[in-house]
């Protein structure tokens, strides 16, 4: 079996092998692509020219199922037909002019990572810090109903907006609740969610009082960057009315937030040893933190427990 740095070598020399005709002079590159949490992954750009677009493959995924596929040749066919899926999409952009705010303005959001794993990633781009998190802007893009392509907003893309921060965050904020609304459902009901594949019950639409002391997923409709509700104006003080009670923040990932109504026999700091080893786990791209907060309606903002910890 190749070495990884041989199977992207075999990748890039034999892949225009795999494309439709009109690829035959392709240009094909293997490019470094740092990802949320610092976390660079190999990217295959195949362009027909030198300024063609291309959409990114990240190939790491492909190496990990050499073994359990048919040879190195299907895994390219696997690839090759990723690609154009991808050239599919792309398709959706043309027409649109990511300078124009006129146009950008009912496409910009933002998402949650840890400001501190992302150093790299966020350098160059609009982004507010609160306490250990980075609320990054980005621009999405629907892609016809298979998903959304995420593009993080430079600062020279802002200047070249000519807005301000206040105004690209009151636009992010509008586009969020409606493109992504939040969703709260039980464990046991997001887990039949998934593996039925049918939308779960909302409790927040419902608005009924939960009187049940078990831990929520609260995250958005599609999970897409999921725990960015976490910033949603007023949500968790939505939640803390149907819980009625306080409750703990578990920034269980980057898709998701668990909530842990208080309870006598449930301490924060171990809910924290739990998330720790929960991270240890996880692919290093989806963790966003290792400590636990607690929203208590008297203060009414939530807290790092680490610095009230007995």
């Amino acid at each position: 079996m190749k070495t990884y740095s041989e199977f992207l070598e075999y990748v890039k020399e034999n892949i225009v092998d795999f494309m439709p005709p009109e690829y035959s002079e392709a240009v094909v590159d293997i490019v470094k692509m740092t990802k949320d949490n610092n976390m660079v992954l190999d990217g295959l750009t195949i362009r027909k020219d030198e300024t063609s677009p291309s959409p990114v493959v990240y190939l790491e995924q492909y190496y990990g199922r050499i073994e359990n596929s048919k040879g190195q040749d299907s895994i390219l066919k696997e690839i090759a037909s990723d690609y154009m899926r991808g050239m599919e999409y792309y398709a959706h952009l043309i027409g649109f002019d990511p300078s124009d705010w006129e146009d950008v303005r009912g496409k910009v959001g933002y998402y949650i990572l840890n400001a501190g794993l992302n150093d790299e990633r966020l350098k160059d781009k609009v982004y507010k810090t609160v306490g250990e998190f980075a609320k990054a802007y980005m621009i999405f893009m629907d892609l016809n109903g298979s998903g959304f392509n995420f593009t993080l907003i430079t600062q020279d893309l802002l200047q070249e907006w000519d807005i301000s921060m206040e105004e690209l965050d009151e636009a992010a904020e509008m586009n969020m609740s409606v493109r992504f609304p939040p969703v709260l459902n039980s464990i046991e009901e997001d887990m039949k969610r998934k593996q039925s594949g049918r939308p779960a019950a909302n409790y927040l639409r419902q608005g009924k009082k939960l009187k049940q002391d078990i831990m929520y997923v609260l995250t958005n409709r599609g999970r897409l960057h999921g725990a960015s509700v976490l910033f949603y104006p007023g949500l968790i003080e939505k939640v803390r009315k149907i819980l009625g009670k306080d409750f703990y923040i578990i920034p269980y990932s980057t898709e998701e937030i668990m909530i842990s109504p208080k309870q006598s026999d449930v301490r924060g700091f171990v809910l924290e040893e739990i998330l720790r080893e929960n991270n240890a786990l996880k692919m290093p791209n989806y963790i966003l933190s290792n400590h636990i907060y607690e929203y208590d309606e008297e203060s009414g903002y939530m807290k790092m427990i680490s610095s009230c910890m007995a």
